[in-house]
């Protein structure tokens, strides 16, 4: 069960003119009335321990979910003064279908302990998830303030907000004595970031896929005292951005964003 947010649920209507149409009155409003969501969860997992520090596990995950919060849009009369209109209300509401989200993962983990020596303290973790949604729509909500209408994200098949149907996490890590190393890659494919965007024509923006390699270093000084540098987006992997301009799913470029490399030396003590 998930509850609605404090800003949908506020008691309130905002009446002004409609920017698309100004012959009719348009509002935003909350619902005091929002019902949690629900989702019936199903999960299987097989796991298979095939040595001391060694594991291989395989899960199926599948969820039903109702009462789903979008931005709806319904008219109603309202009087003031005497005079009533008809006005356009968008504002939070409980989606009256269901959807579905649906995959499994894999996942593996071993430490290398049957190596000789040395070779003795190398491990390795990776795991891959795929991940299928439909039957939703994007709630659209921003903080209790409605979004513009995109044409597409209305009309087209989008999948749900920030969810990815393929990732990747792969981590190589060392520890022996007071050395602790570790290297970790993580990827996942195309997401939608957004349905609307924030400015006209209001089409949805994508996340194109990406990944990160991310690696520390650390030596303990003592059993209280460790020391280490730590790196960020080593691959200086840049962030591209497309926007969906019809309802088939053709995209074009949007945004690149630079994050740079990053790193952070450190002192850490335990007392």
């Amino acid at each position: 069960m998930a509850r609605p947010g404090l800003a949908d649920v506020r008691n309130f209507i905002n009446i002004g003119v409609n920017q698309q149409d100004p012959s009719r009155l348009a509002a935003t409003a909350g619902n005091p009335f929002l019902r949690p969501a629900l989702s019936d969860q199903f999960d299987l997992t097989l796991e298979w321990y095939f040595a001391r520090v060694g594991s291989l596990t395989f899960d199926a995950f599948y969820k039903n979910i109702h009462n789903f919060f979008y931005q709806s849009v319904t008219t109603r009369p309202i009087t003031n003064n005497g005079v009533t209109q008809t006005v356009d209300i968008r504002g939070p509401a409980n989606f009256d279908g269901s959807g579905k989200v649906k995959g499994f993962e894999v996942a593996y983990q071993q430490t290398f302990d049957f190596l000789p020596g040395a070779l003795g303290g190398f491990g390795l973790s990776a795991n891959y998830t795929y991940i299928d949604s439909q039957g939703l729509p994007n709630s659209r909500l921003n903080g209790g303030a409605p979004v513009s209408n995109s044409p597409i994200g209305i009309a087209g098949n989008l999948p749900l907000e920030q969810l990815s149907k393929h990732n990747v996490n792969v981590a190589l890590f060392y520890e022996r004595g007071p050395v602790s190393l570790r290297a970790a890659y993580n990827w996942r494919s195309r997401f939608l970031l957004t349905s609307a965007d924030v400015i006209i024509p209001y089409f949805p923006i994508f996340n194109e896929s990406t990944g990160q390699l991310d690696a520390s270093a650390f030596y303990s000084i003592t059993p209280q005292i460790k020391i280490g540098v730590q790196g960020v987006n080593l691959t200086n992997e840049v962030t591209r951005t497309s926007q969906q301009f019809t309802l088939s799913g053709l995209r074009g470029p949007r945004s690149y964003f630079m994050n740079d490399r990053r790193f952070a030396f450190i002192i850490r003590g335990t007392f």
